[in-house]
């Protein structure tokens, strides 16, 4: 995936300003207020309360950035915190979903929380985030998180409950931290499905999506690093752990800055944190897994969509919006819309006086220049074999046929349909199979491979569909 797809251009417009120390204080601050949260997100306004006290209890120094715009000179604190909150929307560090119930909830980035955990780790001690947090970062997968904490908790020799809790309390931080930046690429595949318009680039995130969500993250958080392997027994230890007056007073050592009262509730919310984020995985899983049905549903409706474009009016209205994009690109824009101007022409009614709307009733005359002249924007006719290449439907019924009909011992490789083949509907034919397997998944399943398939125009990676035992 491109990387500037992933980070808007303006990302790093608020590490860049006037007010840059305060804006990455805020950051910081709406970071450690966000993983405090759920699995799917915080309330806004909690968030935005929690700024408003750093913001009261901290000398500062604002210059205001645009004299015309009233938000970014604010009166109050409170002002100035939802300010850099919408700021930090606009930018792509969060985004702000609503609820059913008209309530703002918001998440970090996948983008902002890597930024987000790059900046504490410059920090390093010299910011203090809270006593028990640690801001070094790990690369391990799922799996390692997991199993740590497994292993942490079940290990007889140690009485060293203290050190055992804080290397638990930062592992599960990890584990949350990893799961929300799976989720939030999630969101940027669903996103991407309503901002692209080409049949080539649907399909290269597909494949991206494959790769990079599924194969590198999501089937492994789901198999091999699958959580209910070790829930149960790290869920009954830490219950344990909260039973034993001994061990909760032991924990209550990693809080010296506490009275011993204090340290200890704080060593009994810090268990209960890490209880309710294993028992709440199951519904982060079950809504990745819808999300994941949404994008693949989504993106493979506008495939169809796209592939079955003919010459209606929709799609004559799809050509003429892509040749101004294509002319404008190259820098044609005057003649594309030189070509296109007398397309849409109304004939001046007679009948119609300037002081009023009202149309008088007369003879019904068809008004040829409401049609759109083909000749004008794409100068060719339309012939049997245009129509025959575009028009042709590609139901699903046509679809499955030409997947059975290719199958050799129940695979079927794009390179042998497509790389010598000069018939276009057999290509396009190809294509529908790819969506058909994909949208029947209990029967087929499709592999991309590293081969390039380079034919009639047809530019894609070889494929290969094959039917599941």
């Amino acid at each position: 995936m491109d990387l500037f797809n992933v980070i808007p251009d303006n990302f790093f417009s608020l590490l860049s300003s006037k007010n840059k120390r305060i804006y990455v204080a805020l950051i910081i601050e709406a970071f450690k207020v966000y993983e405090t949260g759920s699995i799917l997100g915080i309330e806004k306004k909690m968030v935005t309360d929690e700024l408003v006290h750093y913001l009261d209890t901290t000398k500062y120094d604002y210059a205001v950035e645009d004299e015309t715009d009233e938000e970014a000179n604010p009166k109050s604190s409170r002002d100035l915190a939802n300010y850099v909150l919408r700021r930090m929307e606009e930018c792509g560090w969060i985004y702000v979903d609503i609820t059913n119930d008209y309530i703002e909830i918001l998440n970090f980035s996948d983008a902002g929380i890597i930024f987000s955990e790059a900046i504490l780790q410059i920090y390093g001690s010299n910011y203090v985030v809270d006593d028990s947090y640690d801001v070094s970062y790990s690369n391990r997968e799922y799996q390692g998180y997991i199993y740590t904490i497994y292993s942490l908790l079940n290990n007889q020799d140690s009485i060293e409950y203290s050190v055992i809790m804080q290397e638990v309390y930062r592992n599960t931080k990890l584990l949350l931290r990893s799961i929300r930046r799976l989720d939030s690429r999630l969101k940027n595949y669903i996103s991407s499905v309503f901002e692209t318009a080409e049949v080539k680039e649907l399909m290269e995130n597909l494949v991206s999506y494959r790769e990079d969500f599924v194969e590198q993250g999501y089937a492994k958080l789901k198999m091999s690093d699958n959580i209910n392997r070790y829930r149960l027994r790290i869920v009954s230890r830490l219950e344990e752990y909260e039973d034993n007056g001994d061990i909760i007073k032991a924990v209550s050592l990693n809080y010296p800055n506490l009275e011993e009262n204090k340290a200890i509730n704080r060593a009994i919310r810090d268990i209960d944190e890490i209880i309710d984020v294993f028992n709440s995985l199951d519904d982060i899983i079950t809504e990745i897994d819808e999300k994941s049905k949404t994008y693949i549903n989504n993106t493979i409706a506008k495939i169809k969509f796209l592939l079955s474009e003919d010459d209606n009016i929709i799609g004559k209205l799809n050509g003429i919006l892509k040749y101004v994009r294509q002319e404008n690109k190259q820098g044609h824009i005057e003649k594309a819309i030189k070509n296109i101007n007398d397309t849409y022409k109304l004939m001046y009614n007679r009948g119609l006086s300037e002081a009023s709307i009202y149309i008088p009733r007369g003879a019904y005359k068809h008004n040829y220049n409401l049609m759109l002249d083909s000749d004008v924007l794409f100068d060719f006719d339309i012939e049997s074999d245009f129509i025959k290449k575009y028009q042709t439907p590609y139901s699903e019924e046509i679809a499955k046929a030409f997947l059975l009909d290719n199958l050799k011992e129940n695979r079927m490789y794009g390179s042998d349909v497509i790389l010598y083949n000069t018939d276009e509907n057999t290509c396009m034919l190809a294509i529908y199979a790819i969506l058909y397997a994909l949208d029947n998944q209990d029967e087929f399943e499709v592999l991309i491979l590293n081969k390039k398939i380079d034919n009639i125009g047809l530019r894609m990676k070889d494929f290969l569909i094959k039917r599941k035992d």
